[in-house]
């Protein structure tokens, strides 16, 4: 596969940052007409099949991944070279610091922030979401079946007794729903406290901006609400799952009160944003 390197970044009436506060869900997206990152993303695409089509041979593919190995190797070099890898020294990566203890101090308040965010409540209690509906399905899989074909990329679920289409095509939609979400929300939360965290230290630096926090904290709860939703449309269909699903769907709603509490402006967050009239 060989990449055009006259590739150019598409263009069009694009809103820009739009793809700041994702969830990734392309296909149930109403803004993708807006996202340059969608649209480089199809015209990526678009460039690997014609790659795929002009791979006649493995030779082919041998020297593509030999001419890979070969471009590893001297930009390896080139690094060591230019920018060698000297223990402690990290300027080849942050660029010069005027003093070494601002670049290490300010390191090391970046972790430390990070660290309060991952040990924060709501962190610790997505991550136990995460693991207990993981841990749900998998005690389930021989129940509840999902079917995924790779080609037509159709997802479907069954269930034993269960033969109404319509039902089905609800346990379906949820179970997708709450897969997707499922490890995003731990990772959404976690961002929009150490946000928020950065936000209070050096308020000045953000201001006139939207808040980071507010938008992060926008997609979990936008992943939260959905996610709820989906469970309770199962536990309204399982009647035998309803007790096990109880406990699942009370972290959720913990999670939304917590959001919506340590983040009281995130309703006012507005995204996309409005066009300016000129």
């Amino acid at each position: 596969m060989k990449f055009d390197d006259d590739f150019e970044i598409p263009d069009g009436d694009f809103i820009p940052g739009i793809y700041n506060y994702c969830n990734r869900w392309c296909e149930r997206c109403i803004y993708t007409d807006k996202c340059r990152t969608f649209a480089m993303e199809i015209d990526i695409r678009r460039e690997i099949e014609d790659d795929k089509r002009r791979e006649k041979s493995m030779e082919e593919n041998k020297g593509f991944w030999d001419q890979v190995n070969k471009t590893i190797e001297d930009a390896a070099e080139l690094i060591d070279e230019e920018y060698p890898l000297i223990k402690n020294d990290n300027s080849f990566l942050f660029g010069e610091w005027d003093d070494d203890e601002d670049a290490e101090e300010a390191m090391k308040d970046h972790e430390e922030k990070r660290k309060k965010a991952k040990a924060q409540p709501m962190s610790k209690v997505a991550v136990k979401y995460e693991k207990t509906a993981r841990i749900w399905f998998e005690e389930r899989k021989d129940i509840l079946k999902q079917e995924f074909n790779p080609e037509t990329k159709d997802f479907k679920v069954t269930w034993p007794g269960i033969v109404d289409e319509q039902i089905l095509g609800g346990l379906t939609e949820s179970v997708e729903v709450i897969l997707w979400y499922q490890i995003q929300l731990g990772i959404k939360i976690k961002r929009a406290l150490g946000s928020l965290y950065e936000e209070e230290e050096d308020g000045d630096m953000f201001e006139g901006f939207p808040k980071d926090s507010d938008g992060s904290a926008m997609v979990a709860l936008t992943g939260i609400d959905s996610s709820i939703g989906a469970w309770n449309y199962i536990r309204g269909k399982l009647t035998s799952e309803r007790e096990t699903i109880i406990p699942i769907i009370r972290m959720l709603v913990w999670l939304k009160m917590e959001v919506e509490k340590e983040f009281p402006n995130i309703k006012d967050f507005v995204w996309p944003p409005k066009p300016e009239v000129e």
